[in-house]
């Protein structure tokens, strides 16, 4: 389950006789969200720089992963410690064998929760290669709390898009990877407990993110988390966290959007072959979601969550067939499956998750800039503050100022 992050409402300041109140507010307001004009450039399109190479390439087959979903969901509910689960993991180890995989056990409840930990190497004459990771949780929600038959709601929902629609693109991908020629690593992560109780608390990725060393995660690049991107209505928007403006994810977030370009994903947007785009992914659009991608992001590592929170026509954040007997295979689309693929995929040939060479040293002159500019801030709050006190007063005195209830 990931939960919708609400936005903060401010005060709402009714017309005032006092121009200077209105102009000290909005001068406060200012100052706590600063606008950084270099991030509002680095979300525009170059319609004329679209990178094209690897497209005629592609092998992502959208119609294999489908079959993947129906497989999984035969198996039957994928509950932590349960034949489901184990046959699950078993067969995405068999049939990808190029893949050096672990069976990562961590006591949960009555039985053991288990990710599956699998690394490609490619074979380079270089150690200490960098690490592209692409996630998704396998296990299946244990209820339907949102099911219309309320006499169903404690039985486990058949998770068709909720866990095996990303399962499904990591299997596909997975065969694909070591055809590519990278020379880099590519890790997969399949989590368990991540949609386990009332309040799911994403088990599998916290356990698996505590574990990591220092070195490991200062060679990871990009952690890339696929959730519930099966809709036949896809629409992928950004996620937060992690908010806007950190370098290292929104570099992941312009790939996609950059990637999405090339492939016809961005509505009206020139694709590599020349048509216009479809509406499937927009940057411009956030949407507050705790997933899998949080813990990674709390010890330090680049992620990402490519997530759609609308699942069937019409739906709303957080509705339709989420976490009802509804989310069945027959509510999966191929094309959909196919479309998350080939981005993730597209930038797997082209390079787009790695950082550049010198990404770390710049993070750090950055963040030290950042620390200079919220001093300079907090500086400045106290001193406008008291004067927009001072001029606050005076007009409530004056009944010049209402505050929305």
């Amino acid at each position: 389950m990931r939960y919708l992050i609400p936005r903060v409402r401010g005060i709402i300041i009714m017309p005032a006789k006092s121009v200077a109140i209105s102009f000290i507010l909005v001068l406060l307001l200012s100052i706590l969200n600063p606008v950084n004009a270099d991030e509002i450039e680095t979300t525009l399109i170059d319609e004329n720089t679209l990178n094209c190479e690897g497209i005629d390439s592609l092998e992502f087959d959208g119609l294999r992963a489908n079959q993947s979903v129906s497989f999984q969901v035969g198996l039957g509910p994928r509950l932590p410690g349960s034949n489901a689960s184990k046959a699950l993991l078993e067969s995405f180890m068999e049939n990808n064998t190029a893949w050096n995989w672990t069976l990562d056990k961590h006591p949960y409840a009555d039985t053991n929760m288990t990710n599956l930990h699998g690394i490609y190497t490619p074979n380079v004459n270089q150690t200490d290669l960098p690490v592209i990771i692409l996630a998704a949780h396998y296990d299946s929600r244990d209820r339907a709390e949102r099911d219309d038959d309320e006499n169903r709601t404690d039985e486990p929902i058949p998770g068709a898009n909720d866990g095996g629609s990303g399962v499904a693109v990591l299997s596909e991908l997975a065969r694909i990877v070591p055809t590519l020629g990278l020379e880099h690593e590519v890790w997969i992560l399949l989590t368990d407990a991540e949609d386990q109780g009332v309040v799911p608390g994403m088990l599998g990725a916290k356990a698996w993110a505590q574990d990591r060393t220092q070195e490991e995660i200062d060679s990871i690049h990009a952690f890339l988390l696929v959730d519930m991107i099966g809709d036949a209505d896809l629409q992928i928007n950004r996620v937060y966290p992690p908010k806007v403006g950190l370098s290292q994810t929104d570099r992941l977030w312009e790939a996609v959007d950059d990637l999405a370009s090339s492939l016809g994903l961005v509505k009206d947007v020139p694709a590599c072959d020349g048509s216009l785009g479809i509406d499937i992914v927009n940057t411009d659009v956030l949407d507050g979601v705790i997933d899998d991608h949080v813990p990674m992001l709390e010890v330090g590592i680049p992620a990402i969550d490519l997530i759609d929170i609308r699942y069937g026509p019409n739906a709303t954040k957080w509705g339709g067939y989420w976490h009802t007997h509804e989310d069945t295979p027959d509510k999966v689309s191929a094309e959909s499956l196919a479309h998350v693929g080939r981005i993730l995929e597209l930038g797997l040939r082209q390079g787009s998750w790695l950082m550049e060479e010198n990404a770390t040293l710049q993070d750090d002159v950055e963040d030290k800039n950042e620390d200079a500019s919220q001093y300079d801030a907090v500086v400045s709050f106290v001193v406008f503050s008291a004067v927009g006190a001072i001029l606050l007063l005076f007009g409530i005195l004056h009944g010049s100022v209402r505050f929305k209830p």
